[in-house]
This record gives C-alpha cells, structure tokens and sequence, in this order.
C-alpha cells in the first residue's frame, strides 16, 4: 500500500518537470496596467484559515471514495486537528473520479461524502478549503505529465467536463457559509503553457463565481502552483480572491525518497524568510491592495518533508531526514508564512508518504508536531 501511494502521489515538482522550457509565459502585468484592488474580503478569509493542515490521500486518492489509498478521513480527525490549535483544514479532492462524462456530473456520493466532512469540519469551529485535485486528465490531455502530449480536442472536452463539474460543485457548496469554506480551482497545474493555465484558471473562476457570488476563491499558477508564476496570470479584479502557492525548497531535502537522494539532514537548508518575503513583494508589484500597502491575500498551501520515521527512505536505502529536521524546516517555513500575512496549510496530516504529521495509528503527534505549526 506505502508504494502505491507514493507512485501515485504528485506533490509540488517531484514527478514532472518544473523547467519552464519553451513553454508561453503571457505578458506580465506592466506597472501601466496594475490596478489596485480592495482586498478586504480575501484579507478576512484568509486571517480566518489561518494555520492549517491539508487532509491529503483521501478524497483525492484514485478509489471509489476517500479509502483508496488506505488514509480514509476520520470523523474524529477534526476534532484533533482543532484540539491542536489549527484553524483550518484542506480537503482535496479528485472530482472527476467516477463522474458522469456524458451528463457531466460528479459521483453523487463522492460530493456527499465531501459534504459531510465539511460538516464535520465547520462544527468543530475549523474552516475549509475545498480543491480539484489530481486531475490528470485534464493535464495531460493539456501536455503536462509524463508521455503526455497537448491534444486541442482531448483538451476543450477535458476542460468542458471541468467547468461543469466545477458548477455542480460551487452549487451544492455555495449552501455553507461564505466565511467557513473556500473553492480553490486547480491543485498544481502542470500544463507546459501558462497561456493554457492561465485562461483556464479564470475560465473556472467565472464559473465558480457564478454559482457561488459570495465564496472567496482561491488561484494557482502553472508549474505546479509556484508561487514566483503569480506574474504569468491575469487575476480578475475581484477583492474576494487568495493566490495560493506550494513551498518545497529545497526539494532534495523535502523529496527525499520521493524522486531524490535520501542523504538525511545533508541537505537541509531553509530560505523560507527570504523567499516568501520575495513572494510577498511580487504580489505587491502585480497585485497591490487599494490601501496602499498589502496586496492580494497569499496562502502556503502546501508544505513539508517527508522525513522522520515515516519517510520512504525507510524501505527504500540510504538515510532519511531526522525528524528534528523535518520539524525545524516545518516550522520555519510557517514562521515565514506568518510573518508575511501568509495562511498555510501543511501537507499533510497522517498517511501522506511521509510527510505525516499526526500517527493515525497510534492516536499521537509525531516528533516536533503540531508545534513545529502552532506557535
């Protein structure tokens, strides 16, 4: 089961290329065409998520529902993550998994599982953030993953269910309050062309927007959602809007055993304080607030090393990050986030090769955590 997972899991760049290439980067915004925006309402969502934790492996695996990779999502769970002082948590999820292609229309119990887990989530007083996940169908047929290659007709129809699928989903999850739950659009998108994401993402946005007028909606860029692409989209000028980014710098240290070298703490390095604060001030370039000094709100959605007793460098040779150095980097990373009006969710909570937080079966934190988050 451990091998499944990791195969099957696609975090930040570990099992596709992040070299740009000769891929289309769309025209920046110029200082001429920067407008500010009152942010107001991102800026309250995102202090609301605050510190978070993604439940990832789940309702995002391949199955018939959040079991397939052997890390269901507890009913208890919530109430551990919230007893640890998070503030919310994010739900990925692969809606395309057993959708009607022809009616375009999700899994009824895939969405009614997901509903009953948001639920859960808002009446232990923790916000959600609720995203497609794993849609390699439609990156593929994009050109993005291995032997995939761009196929215009595979594409728009891939894109076509998308959308659809997005307007049940914005539909049947506008019912929850617009301050306890977000719609993110896209995890990591991989397609070799920020044109393609790009008209993709705000494609999406209108869609979700549409159906759900008051939920914040949160973006990625291309590259698998890095935060330095925020330049190759061309955001709407909608104040209800978080531009989320995944963090894994390095990646020889956080991807030990997943595509690199397990050479334990060797490599362990952090520049997070530098490099979000970089973030923070590109955003500010393209994205400024009509305040005059925030911009558009940011969210680390995803971050962390998988290390200690659980990483795969455990059955797979060689020596894995400490737990003692998964948990500083955790933590410095968060503190960074923090201090630049970041909310964050890490990845993940238990059962995430490696990158586990929590030991589901042992009932206990590992080393380091949740302290390493909630300071």
């Amino acid at each position: 089961m451990i091998k499944k997972i990791l195969s099957a899991m696609a975090i930040g760049c570990a099992f596709w290329a992040c070299d740009s290439g000769s891929a289309t980067i769309p025209t920046a915004p110029t200082t001429s065409t920067v407008v500010p925006v009152d942010y107001t309402l991102g800026r309250t969502m995102n202090a609301i998520l605050g510190r978070g934790i993604n439940l990832g492996n789940s309702w995002d695996s391949d199955g018939s529902d959040d079991s397939g990779w052997g890390n269901p999502i507890r009913d208890t769970d919530f109430a551990v993550i919230k007893a640890a002082g998070f503030n919310s948590v994010r739900i990925p999820v692969r809606w395309q998994n057993g959708s009607d292609y022809t009616n375009h229309t999700v899994n009824p119990d895939r969405l009614a599982g997901v509903i009953e887990d948001i639920n859960l989530a808002i009446a232990n007083g923790l916000a959600v953030v609720v995203n497609f996940h794993h849609y390699v169908e439609l990156n593929c047929a994009g050109g993005g993953g291995d032997g995939c290659s761009y196929n215009a007709t595979e594409y728009e129809a891939e894109k076509a269910h998308f959308l659809a699928l997005w307007a049940q989903v914005a539909t049947a999850l506008n019912t929850f309050p617009d301050n306890m739950l977000v719609l993110e659009i896209l995890n990591e998108p991989i397609m070799p062309n920020a044109d393609r994401v790009d008209q993709l993402m705000n494609d999406a946005y209108k869609v979700i927007r549409a159906a759900a007028p008051g939920k914040t909606i949160m973006f990625e860029a291309y590259h698998a959602a890095k935060f330095a692409d925020l330049s190759t989209l061309h955001l709407p000028q909608d104040g209800n809007i978080i531009f989320s980014g995944h963090y894994y710098e390095p990646y020889t240290y956080s991807h030990s055993g997943h595509g690199y070298a397990c050479k334990g703490d060797a490599t362990l390095i952090s520049t997070a304080a530098n490099d979000l604060a970089y973030y923070r001030s590109l955003a500010y370039k393209y994205y400024p607030d009509v305040n005059g000094v925030s911009q558009i709100p940011l969210n680390m959605g995803e971050f962390g090393v998988a290390g200690g007793d659980t990483s795969p460098c455990q059955w797979q040779g060689g020596d894995a990050p400490s737990a003692s150095g998964k948990a500083y980097w955790a933590s410095s990373a968060a503190k960074a986030a923090i201090d630049n009006g970041m909310s964050f969710h890490y990845w993940g909570f238990g059962q995430t090769g490696g990158f586990d937080a929590y030991d589901v079966s042992g009932e206990n934190w590992l080393e380091g955590f949740p302290q390493a988050l909630i300071f």
